[in-house]
């Protein structure tokens, strides 16, 4: 192992570490991060943020699938949207990418209120997306238009990566969930449809979820079913046999205490991976995004219209995000003072074992 690789793994378990923090305290970011890093092999956030760096080029698109509509109010959640508004933008900045974000109409004005605090333009027109523009698609709720939506957007072209964040995935029966397992198949966007479609044509994927209800976390199934409420088979209200565990499986997944913190980490550590610090959001712009989607009318997870996410406020939100931002900051500037603590603690042979 060498120095650069010992940073960088450490820079991965920090960030992780960050994202699965568990201010409600009943455990679920850490059932699911335990079961999710054995998948990965490696930290979650760098795992992640290689797979975009790799796979993600100059002038293509990539599908950003997020919104997940809350009962009983029939409304977005404000988790998924934000951290997806910001990392459309973070694409166009890292890579020239062309961002096309699938979302329900209910997240349509959220989006617009969020794009002119990130300074984008929007647009529908999936073939002709301006260099500092996102296109957005909003996706059926119903079953039998799904596969002809998905085919007709594929028809203007494959995208060069999908990430699923936040989104609703339908369980092996085709019903979908919320988190205690009531029934909510009649007011998602089955967007997942489109998922395995992309999927299946070899185009790199990665899902960011919190539970498991959401696309891709079947890649961690009998982790979750055995430790998860609800997912077990039985475990949904709705009786329909499989619980809330989506039935999709993602080739790469990032689980987190709240999604939007996972994708937080992903873009944190693609920025370190760039050397491109500098590309992570501010918490400045954290907090406006946040005002942005409550000011829309997304809701937190208790149906209120406030700058919360999952529940959780400025008070915790904002500290993380200048948290992740100094923890990519920090390691350049002790490169010439640690030179001898790093080989001598790389000969114990901890790392490499």
């Amino acid at each position: 192992m060498t120095r650069e690789e010992l940073t960088e793994y450490n820079v991965g378990r920090n960030l992780d570490t960050l994202m699965n923090l568990d201010p409600r305290g009943y455990g679920v970011c850490r059932i699911l991060y335990e079961g999710a890093l054995k998948f990965t092999g490696e930290p979650l956030s760098t795992h992640g943020a290689k797979g975009l760096i790799k796979n993600v080029k100059k002038g293509e698109k990539v599908f950003i699938l997020t919104g997940f509509i809350l009962l009983p109010w029939r409304e977005a959640e404000t988790d998924g949207i934000i951290s997806s508004c910001v990392l459309a933008k973070f694409l166009i900045n890292a890579f020239g990418a062309k961002p096309v974000m699938i979302i329900p109409q209910e997240c349509v004005k959220a989006v617009n209120s969020i794009s002119k605090v990130l300074g984008y333009e929007l647009t529908e027109d999936i073939d002709n997306i301006g260099d500092n523009a996102v296109c957005v698609k909003v996706f059926t709720k119903y079953v039998d238009e799904a596969f002809v939506q998905a085919e007709e957007i594929l028809s203007h072209g494959l995208p060069c990566a999908v990430i699923s964040n936040e989104a609703p995935g339908r369980n092996k029966n085709g019903y979908y969930h919320n988190a205690v397992g009531v029934n909510t198949s009649d007011i998602e966007p089955k967007y997942d449809v489109l998922f395995k479609m992309c999927q299946e044509k070899g185009v790199f994927n990665l899902s960011i979820g919190d539970l498991g209800n959401e696309i891709g976390m079947a890649a961690i199934e009998e982790h979750v079913r055995k430790y998860v409420p609800y997912a077990e088979e039985g475990g949904c209200k709705a009786g329909t046999g499989f619980g809330i565990l989506a039935d999709s499986s993602a080739d790469n997944i990032i689980t987190a205490t709240v999604s939007d913190w996972g994708c937080n980490a992903l873009m944190a550590a693609c920025a370190f991976l760039l050397g491109k610090q500098e590309l992570f959001h501010s918490s400045e712009i954290q907090s406006q995004v946040m005002d942005a989607a409550a000011q829309s009318g997304m809701l937190d997870m208790y149906g209120e219209a406030r700058p919360f996410i999952d529940g959780i406020g400025k008070n915790i939100n904002l500290p993380l995000v200048d948290m992740m931002k100094a923890l990519i900051d920090y390691p350049q500037t002790v490169e010439t003072k640690t030179t001898a603590w790093f080989e001598n603690t790389i000969k114990k042979g901890f790392f490499t074992k």
